[in-house]
């Protein structure tokens, strides 16, 4: 059965509160669950560095895991054995967002071997009433003596808490983290750049986060590691199967465009009711490669790389009203007589993490019609997103929000 839908055009644009300018100039390390560890030998004057919260002084590693609520877990981190002056901080949301709490691990007693390397472990749980599913690490330090010049540690995550029997002879410091935090939607826009390091998944571990089904997700195969599973592709909103301006691979769905200008990609209908939400977070990471002309085109309406999610609102009048959320993203700043409306500009070839909460925009969503993907605008141009998500969390007597 074929898919009809209003061009986007003819629809309005809800407004969103911007977000503040600082956030888009973070580096967030994505630091997948049932990996290998990632290496963090970065030196101190390294301009992605972030100030640390624990230490004066000192120099911060931010990462971002994705964790599902009610499960629990373990944090590892390695470092040198001079690096003494360290600390490991999570944070239930995003650290700029207003109210973000901020949990800093115990590091002590600390087991003492004859290794040139310090080893801890943490047990962590996540509660099951979380409207996240994102916890932020920050590994923090400063150099203990002038001749150190790096940040040198590696930090995983694993699925499974550590087991007693793992806790003997092994030159390990085993220590409790929170058992029972609450991972919290965000209520404003938020946006950082992403590392996204190049990972083999773990031989012997099990179904990895890539591949679990996030809570209160409306969108199907968001990371598509099952193909075009759930996904259809689009001209303007219509199934169209002559769509061919797209690709897969490990890095996610690109598309991009060498002749046409026409607004293309891949949708996926949804279908959901949302009347009762508490946050309705969109969550998608994006990366633009090239564009030809800058901004979001003359009708604000044209990007290398955006997302539509269609919706119908009460109008207060008890009728339905037809809406289309836009967001585009690009790399080149507009001249007459493109604009720059409805967009954000990102770091050219660089992953750029975007996250609103679209129970926050006018009117409020009442029913989820379809999420697209999309390019458009003058060839030639060429972009890329991955981790597309819409949780959605509705607001419990144990959850009774901010």
């Amino acid at each position: 059965m074929g898919l009809c839908m209003l061009a986007a055009g003819l629809l309005a644009t809800p407004p969103v509160r911007a977000a503040a300018p600082w956030e888009s100039r973070w580096h967030v390390v994505e630091l997948m669950l049932d990996s290998r560890p990632y290496p963090g030998t970065i030196p101190y004057r390294n301009s992605w560095l972030n100030t640390s919260h624990h230490i004066s002084g000192g120099y911060a590693v931010l990462y971002s895991i994705e964790l599902i609520p009610g499960g629990y877990y373990t944090l590892g981190l390695s470092c040198p054995s001079y690096a003494r002056d360290m600390a490991v901080v999570l944070f239930d949301r995003w650290p700029g967002s207003p109210g973000a709490r901020m949990v800093t691990l115990p590091m002590g007693p600390l087991v003492r071997t004859g290794t040139t390397s310090l080893e801890y472990r943490w047990n962590l749980g996540i509660a099951p009433q979380s409207t996240s599913t994102l916890l932020y690490v920050s590994v923090e330090g400063r150099p203990s003596e002038r001749k150190h010049l790096e940040l040198p540690h590696t930090v995983f995550v694993r699925s499974t808490p550590t087991k007693p029997s793992s806790r003997v002879g092994r030159g390990i410091t085993y220590l409790q983290g929170p058992q029972n935090l609450v991972l919290t939607g965000e209520r404003e826009q938020v946006a950082y750049l992403v590392r996204k390091p190049e990972v083999e998944p773990v031989a012997e571990a099990g179904t990895t986060s890539m591949v679990m089904a996030i809570p209160g997700d409306l969108v199907h195969n968001g990371w598509f590691n099952q193909g075009l599973n759930y996904w259809k592709p689009h001209r303007n909103y219509e199934v169209n199967q002559d769509v061919s301006s797209f690709s897969l691979d490990k890095n996610g769905l690109r598309i991009f465009s060498t002749i046409s200008h026409e607004r293309e990609g891949l949708v996926q209908l949804i279908d959901a009711d949302v009347s009762d939400a508490d946050t309705l977070i969109l969550r998608a990471d994006v990366r633009v490669d090239s564009q030809a002309l800058g901004g979001t085109g003359p009708d604000g309406r044209q990007a290398p790389i955006a997302i539509a999610v269609g919706y119908e609102a009460d109008t207060g009048e008890k009728s339905t009203g037809q809406n289309i959320f836009w967001q585009g993203f690009y790399c080149l700043d507009p001249q007459e007589p493109n604009v720059s409306e409805n967009g954000q500009k990102v770091p050219q070839g660089l992953w750029y993490r975007y996250i609103v909460n679209l129970m926050q925009i006018e009117p409020k969503p009442r029913h989820i019609r379809f999420i697209a993907l999309e390019g458009s605008g003058w060839p030639g141009r060429d972009g890329w997103i991955t981790d597309v998500h819409l949780i959605m969390k509705k607001t419990t007597p144990d959850n009774p929000g901010e």
